[in-house]
């Protein structure tokens, strides 16, 4: 064990998820390390096991994924990892999992909510890995509190783009920690608990530090509301004046699902359900968790699960919904066809078939509230300042050089931010409201191959194989900080 940690105190480690320049393999330890009856005695859990999305990049062939690198605190008992906390069933938070079940190692327990559950059993069925090595599962929902080892841990409820979605408070009683997982502070979630904003309220005065997730920071005001996100859709469907409306969304972004399902309701359009294998694997998932579209219906519209046989059965009124890139056995026109595109890339060969049959269409450069929000722009943090004055804000979820670019406005609106901004592998001790960092370790992935095997990469710079190049430079990050800079001192 790192020498570091013979001090009692709180420490915290990201180990994925504070990369150079990517956003994904989300990991976080937290060890504690206190004194019980005069011996020295230590606690350890880790938030989050995701994949790192863009895996190819660091160059081993024949990968399937990659992960960040917990072998030690697995293999030396002296950290004693007590949980794995799941913050959601996303695969940069979640997927992690199975490779390290595949490679041979025991886990500890997992703590995760009903939804992320069914998501991570999918995983285990696709990955042939048999109930005597799954680890044991504790269902948790928000509002839970329970205690690991020094640790005292707290549910927080979030809003996000998926169902049993988590924050937690982790606390060492002298240094409170509030880990907000992915998160926006909208209210307006549907058939899902929003964030729990009034207990954060309640916490204030005892969070110390908020690990946060500032995926959507380089956006100014409040993220897009579910509500008006609803209201968007059905005013543009609206007012396209077509019958044939086709709505494709990104898979693991189920509430799409739900809210391009009210959309068709409330302009009384039938439903088709329609996509690639994985879109009805998480179909499926939902109806399992209890959301009955056909119930919903209440018979003011048909409800479609695959495209009919007899296409007269939609009457030619109807939304296609789901993951798909191509049109089916339709016969659309551009007389009576629409189509609204959700993702950036994801559904780049639709809109080619799109446009080869002259089917007018809309997507994020005409209306970006179409993706909806699964993170909390820089508005939402505001909010969260305001609610937690006295907390050191310890970034996440985005590129490091974007945290580090927002540092000066950060510092103009009275966010006091951790310094520097950490790096996966950095190791801080947090005591109180203070902090030290105390190493800088390089960096490790571990690559999977399609055998399960791990190989050990250094952490590089990937994004120049990625999307993130086109999407995210440091250039036109600065750029937006300044801009929201100016206003608010305007």
């Amino acid at each position: 064990m790192d020498v570091s940690l013979q001090d009692t105190g709180l420490y915290w480690q990201p180990l994925g998820g504070n990369n150079i320049d990517q956003i994904s393999g989300h990991c976080y330890r937290y060890t504690c390390v206190g004194q019980e009856r005069g011996r020295r005695k230590c606690t350890s859990v880790v938030v989050d096991l995701g994949k790192f999305d863009n895996h190819q990049a660091l160059g081993i062939k024949n990968s399937v994924a990659a992960v960040p690198d917990i072998r030690e605190l697995l293999e030396d008992k002296g950290f004693n990892l007590k949980a794995l906390l799941l913050t959601h069933s996303h695969p940069d938070h979640l997927n992690g999992i199975v490779h390290y079940i595949r490679a041979g190692y025991k886990l500890p327990p997992l703590y995760g909510g009903r939804y992320t559950k069914m998501v991570l059993d999918d995983l285990y069925l696709r990955y042939q890995i048999g109930k005597t090595k799954q680890p044991e599962f504790v269902e948790i929902k928000g509002g839970d509190k329970f205690t690991c080892g020094l640790l005292k841990i707290e549910v927080i409820s979030a809003s996000h783009t998926c169902f049993d979605s988590f924050g937690y408070i982790i606390g060492d009683g002298q240094t409170t920690v509030y880990h907000s997982g992915d998160m926006k502070t909208d209210q307006t979630t549907y058939f899902r608990q929003p964030t729990n904003l009034k207990r954060l309220q309640q916490l204030a005065d005892k969070v110390d530090f908020a690990v946060a997730d500032f995926c959507g920071i380089d956006n100014d005001g409040i993220a897009w509301r579910e509500a008006d996100v609803l209201k968007a859709l059905v005013r543009i469907i609206r007012k396209s004046r077509k019958k044939k409306i086709f709505l494709p969304v990104y898979p693991t972004h189920v509430e799409m699902y739900i809210l391009a399902f009210l959309a068709a309701l409330k302009l009384k359009k039938n439903v088709v359900f329609y996509g690639e294998d994985d879109f009805y694997v998480y179909l499926k998932m939902l109806e399992n968790y209890g959301i009955d579209f056909a119930k919903m219906a209440r018979e003011k519209i048909k409800v479609f699960y695959g495209m009919p046989d007899d296409v007269a059965e939609l009457e030619n009124n109807f939304v296609v919904i789901g993951a798909f890139n191509d049109l089916g056995n339709i016969d659309e026109s551009p007389k009576d066809s629409f189509a609204l595109i959700t993702a950036r890339t994801y559904f780049n060969p639709l809109k080619g078939q799109l446009n080869v049959r002259n089917i007018p269409f809309v997507n994020l450069k005409d209306y970006p509230i179409l993706q909806g929000a699964g993170h909390g722009f820089f508005g939402d943090w505001e909010i969260i300042r305001r609610i937690m004055p006295r907390a050191v804000f310890i970034p996440t979820h985005c590129p490091c050089f974007v945290a580090e670019s927002f540092r000066p406005l950060a510092e103009s609106c009275n966010f006091t931010m951790i310094k520097p901004v950490p790096k996966n592998n950095y190791l801080f001790k947090l005591c109180g409201n203070q902090y030290q960092l105390l190493s800088k370790k390089p960096a490790v992935w571990l690559v999977a191959n399609e055998d399960g095997a791990l190989t050990e990469v250094w952490q590089k710079a990937t994004a120049g194989m990625g999307f993130l190049k086109r999407t995210f430079s440091r250039r036109r990050t600065v750029q937006k900080f300044k801009m929201m800079l100016c206003k608010r001192r305007k």
